[in-house]
C-alpha cells in the first residue's frame, strides 16, 4: 500500500543521508486449502538494494523468490495442488525534484511460473451444464510498471528535509497477466480420476461422441491475458514528533473480466514486492487501509488494518497486521511482522449467495542495513 512508501520518506528524510542500502525480508504464509482457495503453505525471500546516484537520483534493484508447497486434495476435492516456485526481479528510479517532490518508476516481472491444482468446471453436456471435478494445469508470468509521486505539504524545511509536513503518495500501475492452462485429469461419474493421456487416446478412438466434443476444448487448453490497472492514493499525517497516522486505498480496473479471462491464482500472478501484509486470493476491486506508527525511543511499532473488495462479487477480505522494528544504530534497523486474513470468498457460478470462510496469516523478518 502507498503508506508504507510514505512512511519511510519521512523516516528515512533526506536521501544523501540515508545513502545506499540494503534490505532482505523472510516470511512464511500458511492458508487453508479448501476448494475455494487451493493454496499451502508457501515461503518468501525478498532482497533490495538502493544505491544513491548523486544528491537527486536513487536505484532500486531487487528480487523476490517465493515457493509455494505441495498440498492434498481439499475437501470435497480429489487432486492435490502441486508446489510452485515463482521468482520475481525489480528495477526502479526515484527523483528527487525538491525537499517537498520526489518521483518514483518501478518496473516488474516475473518469469513463467506454473502449478496444477483442483478445480470445479461447469462443462456443457446435451444442452446441460455439468459440473465437473478437474485438475488443472496452470502456468502465468506477469510484467508491470508502476509510476508515481509524493508530496510534501505543510511542515518546516530544514537542511533540505521537511519536518512535520502531511505526506501525499499517488500512483499508477499497470500489470500484464498471461495465463496458459488446460485440464491434465477428470473425475469421472464413478469417482474415479482419469488422465489427460487415456481421455485424449479415449476421443481419439470415439471423435464424436457429446463428452469428446465438451472436454476436447479444455484438453488442448489456451493462452489468454489480462491488463490490470491500479489507482493508488495515500496519506501519511505526523501528530507530533512520534505518531503517524496514515490512510491508503486503491482502485483496480481491468480490460476484461477478470473471472473469465483467467483462473486467478495468486501465488503466480501477485507481486512479491506488495508492500502490504495481505495476500489477495481473487482479483481485486478496491482496498483501504488505516495504519499507525508509533515511536518508542529506537522501537517502532506498527499496527493497521486493511479491508479488500474483490472483483465480480467474489468477496471480500479482512486483514490485521502489526510490524515491530527497532533501530540498532545509524546503519541497521530489523523488524518483525505478523498478519491474520479472515476471507469470505463467493462462487459467482451460482446463485445460493453462501460464502466460504478461509483463514491465512503471514509472519516476516527483515532487516535494513546502510553502506
Amino acid at each position: 500500500m502507498p503508506v508504507r512508501r510514505l512512511t519511510l520518506f519521512l523516516l528515512l528524510g533526506a536521501r544523501a543521508a540515508w545513502g545506499h542500502s540494503v534490505s532482505n525480508e523472510l516470511s512464511l504464509g500458511l492458508s487453508e486449502d479448501s476448494p475455494a482457495s487451493p493454496h499451502g503453505p508457501h515461503i518468501a525471500d525478498q532482497l533490495t538494494f538502493r544505491f544513491e546516484l548523486g544528491d537527486d537520483w536513487t536505484l532500486k534493484i531487487g528480487g523476490a523468490y517465493t515457493y509455494d508447497t505441495a498440498t492434498g486434495p481439499p475437501e470435497g476435492g480429489a487432486f492435490g495442488t502441486s508446489s510452485a516456485q515463482i521468482l520475481t526481479a525489480l528495477a526502479g528510479l526515484e527523483w528527487e525534484v525538491s525537499p517537498r517532490v520526489t518521483t518514483y518508476l518501478d518496473v516488474s516481472g516475473s518469469p513463467r511460473a506454473t502449478q496444477s491444482f483442483d478445480s470445479i468446471l461447469p462443462v456443457e453436456v446435451g444442452g446441460f451444464t455439468v459440473p465437473v471435478d478437474v485438475l488443472l494445469f496452470n502456468a502465468t508470468s506477469s510484467v508491470g510498471v508502476l509510476g508515481g509521486a509524493t508530496f510534501v505539504a505543510g511542515g518546516t524545511e530544514f537542511m533540505g528535509t521537511v519536518l512535520q509536513g502531511t505526506a501525499i503518495d499517488v500512483n499508477v500501475g499497470w500489470t500484464l497477466l498471461t495465463t496458459s492452462q488446460r485440464v491434465d485429469a477428470i473425475v469421472d461419474r464413478n469417482q474415479q480420476p482419469v488422465s489427460r493421456q487415456v481421455l485424449q487416446a479415449i476421443c481419439r478412438a470415439l471423435p464424436d461422441s457429446k463428452g469428446c466434443k465438451a472436454i476436447r476444448p479444455y484438453l488442448k487448453g489456451g493462452e489468454d491475458s489480462l491488463n490490470q490497472v491500479s489507482l493508488s492514493l495515500g496519506l501519511l499525517q505526523p501528530l507530533g514528533s512520534t505518531t503517524d497516522l496514515g490512510l491508503g486505498g486503491a482502485y483496480y480496473l481491468y480490460d476484461q473480466d477478470p473471472t473469465s479471462a483467467v483462473f486467478f491464482t495468486a501465488r503466480a500472478s501477485s507481486s512479491a514486492f506488495d508492500p502490504s501484509a495481505s495476500f489477495p486470493l481473487a482479483p481485486l476491486r478496491w482496498t483501504v487501509s488505516p495504519s499507525l506508527q508509533q515511536r518508542i525511543g529506537s522501537w517502532t511499532l506498527a499496527p493497521s488494518y486493511q479491508f479488500i473488495d474483490y472483483a465480480e462479487g467474489l468477496g471480500t477480505a479482512h486483514v490485521a497486521a502489526l510490524r515491530v522494528s527497532l533501530r540498532i544504530d545509524g546503519s541497521w534497523t530489523v523488524w518483525v511482522s505478523g498478519s491474520a486474513q479472515w476471507d469470505l470468498l463467493s462462487d459467482p457460478t451460482t446463485d445460493t449467495g453462501t460464502t466460504t470462510l478461509v483463514l491465512s496469516g503471514r509472519v516476516a523478518l527483515g532487516f535494513r542495513a546502510r553502506f
